[in-house]
Order: C-alpha cells, then sequence, then structure tokens
C-alpha cells in the first residue's frame, strides 16, 4: 500500500473492500465537475432557474437557506449542470471545507455556484449516501484540509479532491452501511432534538424568574416576612431624587468658583429640572411598597461613546465595539486600540469604570453589561454607558435591564431600518419598578442563584451536544474502517 493510502486507510483492508478515488465511481453517465461561474450580472431574481449558494450546503445537510435566481436562457448560455435530485454537493470553501450534503431537488431547475463540486456517480458502483458520509467522515475530512491551497481564502481544487485514495466496500456493503450510520444517527438526533427542546425550556425559564422579580413575585413571601424592615420605596425615591439635586447644585457651586464669580441668590436652583408627572406601568401590577421610576432616577449618568471615530492605533487604550460585549460580558479578545491622549482626552462619564453597566443601543441593541474590571477601556457610541446610583443595587439593576419587560420597551422605542437604534433620550425614559432597598438585594440574590443553575443545565446540555457530535464522527470512523457492520 503507498503512503498516500496509508494516510487514508490504517490496517488491513476488510476482504473485498477496494482502494479507489471519487472520479474512479464516476459511471460514464456520471458527473464529478465544479459549479459554474455565475456573476451577479448574470443574476434575475425574476429567473426560473435557482442559484444553489455555498450557505446551502451543510454537514450532511442541505440547508436550502439562499434566494438567487437567473434565467434559464442565460443558464444554458453559461453552459451550466442543472442539478439533479441525489447529487452530492460538496463545499470547496468553508467552514468547515469539504463539507458535503445530498440535493434533495427543487421546485425550480437549480445549478450551483464554482466553490461547489457537483458529484453524481449514476452507476451502481457507489452508493451516493455511502459516498457523502465518507467524504463527510473525520479521516477524509482531515485530507481535504491537508491538501487545501490559499491564505485569505481557504479551499481545495478539484484536481485535489480527485487525488484522494479511500477505501470502497462491495455495493451491498455500502447499503448496509448507510442503513447502519442512519439507524444509529436516528437516535442520535432524537437526542439531540430533545437537548435542543432542553436548551429553549431553560431560555424560557429565564426569563421567567426575571418577570418574577420584575412583579415581586419572586420575593412575595420573603416580603411579607420582612414587611416591617423595608422602607417603602417611595421614600428611597425621594432619598435618590435629594441626593441627585444636591449633587447638581454642588456641580454648579463648582463652576461659579472656576469661573471666579459668586451666586448673588438662590434663584440659580431653580434651573434644575425635574420631571414630575406621576410614573405609571399598566402592564404588571407591583407590590404596595414598590415605586414606579425611569432609568434616569436610578442611574447618575446615562451616556454613551464618543461620537467622533476615533484615530487607530496598535496598541494603547482597548476601544470596543458591539462585537465585544454582544455576549452579556466584557470580551478584550480581537479588540480596537486608541491613543492614551485620545482616552486622557475623554469626558469623565464617557469612561466606563468599575462598577457601571453598558448597554447596547445600536443593532444587538438590549444586551446590558456588568463593568467588574479596573482595566481602561473606552467604547464606541452604539454602546451606553450607565453609572447606577450608589442608593441603588447595581445587582437589581443589571437583572431588570436583562428582563423582557425592559427590552419590550427599548424595542418598541427603537428607530431605524438597516440598524435599529435606542436613543439615549427613549433609554433615560424607560420606566422599572423599583422595590425597596433590601429587597433589591434579595432579589438580586435570588435571580443570581437561579441563573447559575440554569448556566450549570446549559453548559451541561452544550457537553451533551458536543458528545452527540463526536459520537457521530466515531460512527462514521468505524463505518468506514469496516468495524460497523
Amino acid at each position: 500500500m503507498s503512503k498516500d493510502l496509508v494516510s487514508s486507510y490504517e490496517g488491513e483492508l476488510p476482504e473485498q473492500w477496494s482502494i479507489s478515488t471519487i472520479g474512479k465511481l464516476i459511471a460514464s453517465d456520471g458527473v464529478f465537475i465544479d459549479g459554474d461561474w455565475v456573476e451577479s450580472k448574470d443574476q434575475d431574481q425574476n429567473g426560473d432557474v435557482r442559484l444553489i449558494q455555498l450557505a446551502d450546503i451543510g454537514d450532511g445537510e442541505y440547508k436550502n437557506k439562499s434566494s438567487r435566481f437567473l434565467t434559464k436562457q442565460k443558464a444554458i448560455e453559461l453552459n451550466c449542470t442543472f442539478l439533479k435530485s441525489g447529487d452530492i454537493l460538496l463545499a470547496r470553501m468553508p467552514d468547515p471545507l469539504g463539507r458535503c450534503c445530498i440535493f434533495p431537488g427543487d421546485s425550480k431547475e437549480c445549478v450551483t455556484v464554482v466553490d461547489v463540486c457537483v458529484i453524481r456517480t449514476e452507476s451502481d458502483k457507489a452508493n451516493h449516501k455511502w459516498l457523502m458520509y465518507w467524504l463527510n467522515s473525520p479521516r477524509l475530512r482531515n485530507t481535504i484540509a491537508s491538501l487545501q491551497s490559499g491564505t485569505t481564502r481557504r479551499r481545495i481544487s478539484r484536481g485535489n479532491l480527485a487525488s484522494i485514495t479511500f477505501s470502497v466496500p462491495p455495493p451491498d456493503q455500502q447499503k448496509q452501511i448507510v442503513a447502519k450510520i442512519e439507524e444509529l444517527f436516528s437516535h442520535i438526533d432524537a437526542g439531540v432534538i430533545a437537548l435542543q427542546k432542553a436548551k429553549q425550556l431553560l431560555k424560557q425559564y429565564r426569563q421567567s424568574v426575571l418577570k418574577a422579580a420584575v412583579t415581586g413575585e419572586l420575593t412575595r413571601e420573603w416580603r411579607e416576612q420582612n414587611k416591617d424592615k423595608l422602607e417603602p420605596a417611595s421614600e428611597l425615591l425621594e432619598r435618590i431624587l435629594a441626593e441627585r439635586r444636591s449633587k447638581w447644585e454642588q456641580q454648579q457651586l463648582e463652576q461659579f468658583e472656576a469661573q471666579g464669580k459668586a451666586p448673588k441668590d438662590a434663584k440659580w436652583k431653580s434651573k434644575y429640572k425635574l420631571d414630575t408627572k406621576k410614573i405609571t406601568n399598566e402592564c404588571i401590577q407591583i407590590p404596595e411598597n414598590w415605586s414606579w421610576t425611569i432609568l434616569q432616577n436610578v442611574f447618575d449618568v446615562i451616556t454613551d461613546g464618543d461620537h467622533q471615530p476615533p484615530p487607530k492605533t496598535d496598541f494603547g487604550i482597548p476601544f470596543l465595539v458591539i462585537g465585544n460585549v454582544n455576549r452579556g460580558e466584557l470580551n478584550f479578545n480581537e479588540t480596537r486600540y486608541v491613543s492614551k491622549d485620545y482616552y486622557a482626552n475623554l469626558s469623565e462619564i464617557r469612561i466606563p469604570r468599575k462598577g457601571d453597566l453598558l448597554y447596547t443601543v445600536v443593532g444587538s441593541f438590549g444586551i446590558p453589561v456588568k463593568v467588574d474590571t479596573d482595566k481602561e477601556f473606552c467604547v464606541q457610541r452604539h454602546i451606553a454607558i450607565l453609572k447606577p446610583s450608589r442608593l441603588v443595587s447595581r445587582e437589581y439593576l443589571f437583572h431588570i435591564l436583562s428582563s423582557g419587560f425592559v427590552y419590550k420597551q427599548a424595542s418598541d422605542s427603537a428607530t431605524g431600518t438597516a440598524q435599529k437604534t435606542v436613543g439615549l433620550g427613549e433609554l433615560r425614559n424607560i420606566v422599572i419598578p423599583l422595590p425597596p432597598m433590601y429587597e433589591q438585594i434579595e432579589i438580586a440574590s435570588r435571580i443570581s442563584s437561579k441563573l447559575e443553575a440554569i448556566k450549570r443545565l446549559d453548559k451541561n446540555i452544550c457537553l451533551q451536544q458536543l458528545k452527540a457530535e463526536k459520537n457521530k464522527q466515531s460512527i462514521l470512523l468505524a463505518a468506514f474502517s469496516g468495524s460497523l457492520t
């Protein structure tokens, strides 16, 4: 056995098995060809021929995602290869490289793009499902990866695909292998579906926990047991607003002093504006000793990143964008950077500090993030910076911002088409329930405990999903070494 054959098959061949290549399995009436070079100018969204894309090709699964077309006249003019149900479509570009699936057919005639290889055996030499499973097996996938070319756009040529040698059982054994693979895969897939349902149930449970927190149901019994110890939220809110006014007046006095002036009387205090309208929300009922308020009343500052695009540098201060926070936590991997001079010139309110919250307001809006680091960084204007009042639990505010109740308000106020945007004015006016301080702490503690349990369960489900995928790979390894049947 040659070195190439050893790389694709280890050990002795089972009886009646042989060594072949894709090309040798294609009969005279079959096809082993790249898709067609169809440019944008050749396409017509009203065309009667569908153009199958790389996005349609999954790992053993036809995705049916794309929506590109051309006319049949143009397809004939370009000498396109029309697909048949049962054709194997192999992606010559990642991810993953070399994935393939069976084309199930379509209501329209179809052709495919040049980066997809079309394999049609059209003979009793190779069962098309057997060949698809073989091509998707770990051994063949590794061989394909070793033959890739290109740097920015990795791909495998059809010539390199044609050079791959592999073991081939007789046709009747191919059918037996396919039947056994599909039997075992069906059991695994049933488990995967159950895992997916479990993940969805966890998401629903997470929102139900947050809803129970918003309505007060989460701490109903605790509140009853501690009602004599709880300061009404209305009194807490008065203290918050009084402290805010005091801070404003102090800032005004500092400005007078900086200008070398002194106020002649107290009229300047009348410039302080406070929205005194009654804040309510009819969507939900809250406990009697809670109050409705708006975000601007419980945060000392609600602003966003600098609106001027900063000059980029190769190193310096991390500049976080939506992609660095859209998973609900700070991610300093693959960050952009700005100079220390740029950072030093930012207004203090535009610099996130430990204890602050961030909130995405453009595109993937509605994601709150805790700032739990002393690391210096700044953010783009698509991310709001919220600095909580010291009289309110930051943890409680974080969980409330994560709730569907707040997200719906953000979504209802978002404007724009290509990228929905929640304006700072709309964000400041989002209505939230405010419990007494000690109850905020209790709510945050209970939510954190339940969410940690959800996180552990979700992690376990993800591990089970990975295990299921590894089991499939093990089945394919066994199938193409002759030990499965």
